[in-house]
């Protein structure tokens, strides 16, 4: 479990350089006891710990005439910050201006919000889903416009899938991501497809917004999404969505075969092992 001390050390390492470049930007004037004024007084890691806070806090949008107001900072010193923080991926600007958690602050997240033994018992789970549909089975985050990996539990067959913890994947070509983008708003989905230009990757990807549209309303119906060698020829992969226990949608879980090797109709047969599976993990997050 990552605690707020290892956090404020790597904070701190993260704004040492930044801070010793502009020591000569002021301040702006704070009367005694306003929270500007107890602002000076809080170190580089404290303050960038302010906007961290800040950004995580609810709500869609986070401007920075917001987190200025938020943090008590001066509006250079959070803007300063904020580039910081988006060159570490802690934090992402959106197209309309505002701020949000990047992947590495949502990772993060997910380490904080497990119990001492939460982790393991999250993996054993996904370890017990190996042993019964004997594949390879991810399980991924959203991190903005892609999906990232934060366990891989490896099938025992001698042909290996080409992927590892950390890795990010496109949300319209794969199965994990198929099965976030069905559970977002329309205008979301439309968004997304206007941000990334739907690139192909194989012959068989979705690559206009009305058919991913369509697919997604049809796993919504069915409750699971398929990836039938949209991502990477030879590989067919089925998803489900996983959400936290306030019911919000965080990434997806999803089963991984050799296209040759495991029909579809048998992958399909998976889904209620699969779906059994996910609601286990999201009792544990």
């Amino acid at each position: 479990m990552v605690h707020r001390t290892e956090l404020t050390t790597e904070v701190a390492r993260m704004t040492f350089t930044s801070e010793m470049k502009i020591t000569n930007a002021p301040e702006p004037l704070a009367t005694a006891g306003s929270p500007r004024n107890d602002a000076a007084k809080d170190n580089a890691a404290q303050k960038l710990l302010r906007v961290l806070e800040a950004v995580s806090n609810p709500g869609d949008a986070h401007r920075l005439s917001d987190l200025v107001k938020e943090t008590g900072l001066a509006k250079t010193s959070v803007f300063r910050l904020l580039s910081e923080l988006i060159d570490s991926g802690y934090v992402t600007r959106r197209a309309d201006g505002s701020y949000a958690p990047g992947r590495s602050l949502r990772l993060l997240a997910l380490k904080l919000t497990a119990g001492p033994n939460d982790s393991d018992l999250v993996a054993a789970r996904l370890r017990r889903l190996q042993t019964d549909v004997h594949s390879t089975i991810h399980f991924a985050l959203r991190t903005g416009d892609f999906a990232t990996y934060v366990e891989k539990i490896e099938d025992t067959q001698p042909i290996q899938i080409a992927s590892r913890v950390g890795g990010q994947i496109p949300l319209h070509s794969t199965a994990i991501g198929k099965s976030i983008l069905a559970h977002l708003s329309e205008s979301e989905v439309r968004s997304y497809a206007s941000r990334t230009g739907l690139h192909s990757r194989t012959e068989y990807t979705i690559t206009n917004v009305a058919d991913l549209l369509a697919d997604g309303a049809l796993v919504r119906n069915r409750g699971f999404s398929i990836d039938d060698q949209e991502n990477e020829e030879h590989i067919r992969c089925m998803a489900v969505p996983v959400f936290d226990t306030q019911q919000h949608l965080i990434g997806g879980i999803g089963i991984t075969t050799i296209a040759p090797l495991v029909p579809r109709e048998k992958l399909e047969s998976y889904a209620p092992i699969l779906m059994t599976a996910a609601r286990d993990v999201m009792t544990l997050l």
